[in-house]
C-alpha cells in the first residue's frame, strides 16, 4: 500500500477515535464548526422555507447524521425483503459513493463494477435484484428510475442532508454504543447535523438499542467462500477452523464493529482496517499471515472472483422493528 494510502488511513481513524473520546485537541477545530453550523442551518432552512416539488411516489430516506458507516445498508437490504413481504414494489437511489463515473444516472446491474456503480448500490442490486440508480443528484435519480420503473416506493440509501429530493418519510439510523460521539459539528466532532435534526425525523434506528420499537441487531447468516460460493455455519466454520490463522479485513466506516462481532462469534483474527469504501488490494492481502481472511459482503463486492483462495464472506441478516416497516407500508398506501 502507498505511503500516501497509509497516512490518510492513519488520520482517519485517529481524528474518528478522538470524536468519540472527546480529545482536548479537537477545540482547536471549533471555529470551522461555526461555519459548519451556519451552512448546515441555512441549508435547512432553506428546505423547510421552499420544499421541492412533491414526486409521483413516496420516497424514504434512511440516512444519518454522523460520518461513517452506520449500518444503513443492512438496514435498506432488510427493508426491501420486509416490503415485498408485504407486497410492495421498492426501488433503491444511491449517490454511489466512491464510483468512478458521475455523468448522470446510471442503472446499476448486477454485471457491473463497484468502481462503476458504488459498493452499496451494486451490493443492493445483487442481493436484491431491485431497480437501482446512482447519481449524484438524488432527484434526477428517482425520476429517471420512476419513469422506467413504476414502483410503490423508492428508498434513498443515505441522502439525509440531499435537501433538493423531496421525501415522505426520514429514517436515521445509529449506533447505540457509539452515540454521537463528542455531539460536536463537523470538524470538531462527527455531526453533519446537530442533534436537534433527530427530534424532526419519522423514526431513529440503534444499533443495540434498548428501545424495541427502534432497536435493530445483526444476525450472522453464514460464511461463504468468496471464490466457490460454498457456506459454511459460523459454528460449523469456527469448528473446521480451529488452530487456523484468522484474519479480518474490512473498508466498513465502523471497523470496529465488524471485529468484535467476528470475536462475539468465536474466532480470534488479527485486523486490519482500511479507509471506508476502498477497494482491498492484493497487497493488503498478499503480506497477511493467516491461512483464513474473513472480509464483510459490502467488501466482498470489489473483489473479483479469482481472488485470494483464503477469503470468506460473512454474511448478516438485520433485524428491524416491526412498526417501522408497518409505518412505511401505511405511507405507501395513503399516498397510492
Amino acid at each position: 500500500m502507498a505511503l500516501q494510502g497509509v497516512l490518510m488511513q492513519r488520520l482517519e481513524h485517529g481524528v474518528t477515535r478522538a470524536w468519540y473520546r472527546g480529545a482536548w485537541w479537537l477545540w482547536l477545530l471549533w471555529p470551522l464548526s461555526l461555519v459548519v453550523s451556519w451552512v448546515v442551518v441555512r441549508r435547512r432552512r432553506r428546505f423547510l422555507n421552499d420544499p421541492p416539488a412533491a414526486l409521483v411516489k413516496p420516497v424514504v430516506v434512511v440516512g444519518g447524521i454522523t460520518v461513517g458507516g452506520s449500518g444503513k445498508t443492512p438496514i435498506i437490504l432488510a427493508l426491501i425483503q420486509a416490503l415485498r413481504e408485504k407486497g410492495k414494489t421498492v426501488a433503491v437511489v444511491s449517490r454511489g459513493y466512491g464510483r468512478t463515473a458521475s455523468d448522470g444516472p446510471l442503472f446499476v446491474t448486477s454485471d457491473l463494477s463497484a468502481a462503476l456503480a458504488g459498493d452499496e448500490p451494486l451490493l443492493i442490486a445483487r442481493m436484491t435484484g431491485v431497480p437501482v440508480v446512482v447519481d449524484s443528484d438524488r432527484r434526477r435519480a428517482v425520476e429517471v428510475l420512476l419513469a422506467k420503473h413504476p414502483v410503490d416506493m423508492v428508498l434513498s440509501d443515505d441522502g439525509l442532508q440531499h435537501y433538493s429530493m423531496p421525501r415522505s418519510f426520514e429514517v436515521v439510523v445509529l449506533d447505540a454504543d457509539r452515540g454521537l460521539g463528542n455531539g460536536r459539528l463537523l470538524p470538531m466532532g462527527p455531526l453533519r447535523e446537530p442533534r436537534s435534526r433527530l427530534r424532526t425525523v419519522d423514526w431513529v434506528l440503534e444499533r443495540n438499542g434498548d428501545n424495541p420499537d427502534t432497536r435493530f441487531i445483526y444476525e450472522p447468516a453464514c460464511l461463504r467462500h468468496h471464490n466457490t460460493g460454498a457456506a459454511l455455519g459460523v459454528a460449523e466454520a469456527a469448528i473446521a477452523w480451529q488452530g487456523r490463522a484468522i484474519a479480518a479485513v474490512t473498508a466498513l466506516g465502523q471497523p470496529e464493529q465488524f471485529f468484535g462481532q467476528l470475536t462475539s462469534l468465536g474466532f480470534i483474527p488479527t485486523t486490519r482496517a482500511l479507509g471506508d469504501h476502498q477497494m482491498i488490494g492484493s497487497q493488503d492481502l498478499a503480506d497477511l499471515d493467516a491461512q483464513v481472511v474473513i472480509v464483510t459482503d459490502k467488501d466482498a463486492v470489489k473483489l473479483a472472483y479469482d481472488s485470494d483462495e483464503r477469503i470468506w464472506v460473512l454474511e448478516i441478516n438485520a433485524t428491524i422493528p416491526a412498526p417501522l416497516v408497518d409505518s412505511i407500508v401505511s405511507l405507501i398506501e395513503a399516498e397510492a
